[in-house]
């Protein structure tokens, strides 16, 4: 079954953590562990907001270039 992404954080942390410190450090400090995961999470939520700000970004400009248009269009209109 694929891992979920808390799951995934908690491997990568503990596999990241044995790699610079010697195995089964990650074992004997828990606390690491957790703050690396904390971090992944944080890091993961922050890159999903941003994605999500881009996309919002990006339909407010388009939405402010389509009624600028057609301003531009009824102003004869409006005007004469």
């Amino acid at each position: 079954a694929a891992m979920g992404p808390a799951a995934r954080h908690l491997a990568e942390a503990i596999a990241a953590i044995d790699a610079a410190f010697g195995p089964g450090y990650a074992r004997r400090h828990p606390e690491l562990v957790a703050a690396m995961v904390q971090s992944a999470t944080i890091e993961a939520a922050v890159a999903t907001g941003y994605g999500a700000h881009q996309e919002a970004l990006a339909a407010a400009r388009e939405i402010g270039a389509e009624m600028a248009a057609t301003i531009l269009k009824l102003k004869p209109r409006i005007f004469g």
